[in-house]
């Protein structure tokens, strides 16, 4: 990346300079991206995503899945709309879950993701990694982890960058542990039953209210 003139003149003069955080790239252009890291939620809140950039010819947008949970958040990141830096909260997490992000490929009405598993090609269309925050392109960034999606069926180029974005409060697990981090961290089976039988109770309650009207 090219710093502006203004920064080298500051920069002459011993004034200081503010540091710019390193564009993320994808090193190995053209090859599937390894599946060796999953996203997992690193304390229990909000997940917020920035948004970095695009370079596609396709619209696309960005949801996340939480296959913990089975908590879905809406489509956000329009690739050709939305303003670098922009921000959005893509929903509340527990500490471990394990997260997905999806792209949707507007063009051509595809979805592919960050595991190979939600892909409708079965190939990992998301790049993730450790992002140490700063200044990019004049907007400044938390630390988080960086995902660079590829938005074309088969993999296209794999170049990873037609929809970037950044997201806080999540961290990296090796993806070997996915199945044991999902199973982990969901809710116990008695849980379920019995917030199952509450709600059966709730229901008829209400209604034995209606009848007795």
């Amino acid at each position: 990346m090219r710093l502006p003139l203004v920064i080298l003149a500051l920069a002459s003069l011993g004034l200081s300079v503010p540091s710019f955080a390193d564009a993320v790239t994808y090193d190995n252009v053209g090859h599937e991206a390894n599946a060796a890291s999953l996203v997992v939620a690193s304390s229990s809140g909000a997940i917020t995503g920035y948004f970095l950039g695009q370079d596609a010819g396709h619209d696309s947008v960005i949801r996340l899945l939480n296959l913990t949970s089975g908590y879905t958040s809406d489509f956000f990141f329009q690739n050709h709309s939305t303003a670098v830096g922009a921000s959005v909260d893509f929903g509340n997490a527990n500490e471990g879950d394990v997260l997905v992000f999806e792209l949707y490929n507007q063009t051509i009405d595809s979805t592919f993701a960050t595991d190979a598993a939600y892909s409708d090609d079965g190939l990992v269309h998301g790049f993730v990694s450790s992002y140490a925050g700063g200044l990019l392109d004049g907007n400044k960034f938390p630390a988080g982890i960086y995902v660079g999606m590829e938005d074309l069926f088969g993999g296209g180029d794999f170049d990873y960058n037609d929809n970037m974005f950044l997201f806080t409060n999540v961290d990296l697990a090796p993806s070997l542990q996915r199945d044991a981090l999902v199973a982990a961290h969901a809710p116990e089976p008695g849980s379920l039953i019995l917030l199952a039988t509450g709600m059966i109770g709730a229901v008829g309650a209400v209604r034995r209210k209606l009848l007795a009207r």
